[in-house]
């Protein structure tokens, strides 16, 4: 609990610097690969349940933050499976925040209790400036774990994994990258 609630208060945090136009240097939230302009590349930040978090409410929306303008339709290469990645894709309404830096995802309606989900976002996925998002740097550190070969096992929500698009798939041969979290 004191984990996803630290994880809450950093995105919290890098939001609130979103909004208020913040240049300010806080770490991992602040600059970064990218420097926020929008024809450079862009660095995952964070992601909110946090990799690992246990116990999260069964409304919580899933966050994700990027440290540049991210491209039109980004949206369309995030997905939460209920358990794992073969499990079913859980629907979702995603919008991006002005300035296209945060990404927020409700599910259609509340989450199982004391079910693991995982939260999967393509290794395609692209800044506004046409780059591929970096997330080397910061992916692995929040908990995320590429999705490479053992773990495609099965399918992908139903989907074989060689049917799905070019968003999906990273420039190291995964497709991207899995931070799973338990609800209450």
């Amino acid at each position: 609990m004191a984990r996803w609630l630290c994880a809450w208060a950093v995105l919290s945090a890098a939001m609130l610097e979103s909004a208020c136009g913040g240049g300010s240097s806080m770490g991992p939230m602040g600059g970064g690969p990218g420097g926020g302009s929008p024809g450079a590349g862009a660095a995952f930040m964070a992601v909110s349940p946090a990799a690992g978090a246990m116990a999260v409410a069964a409304n919580t929306p899933v966050m994700f933050r990027f440290s540049a303008t991210m491209a039109d339709g980004m949206e369309q290469d995030v997905d939460l499976h209920r358990g794992d990645l073969s499990g079913p894709i859980v629907p979702m309404s995603c919008a991006w925040s002005e300035g296209r830096t945060v990404l927020t995802c409700t599910p259609a309606a509340p989450l199982a209790p004391q079910t693991t989900y995982a939260i999967h976002l393509g290794g395609g996925m692209m800044s506004a400036g046409g780059l591929p998002v970096d997330y080397t740097t910061y992916g692995p550190g929040q908990g995320g774990l590429w999705i490479m070969g053992g773990m495609m096992t099965g399918t992908h929500g139903g989907m074989g994994w060689g049917m799905m698009g070019s968003g999906w798939r990273n420039a190291n041969g995964s497709y991207g990258m899995v931070f799973t979290f338990t609800t209450a």
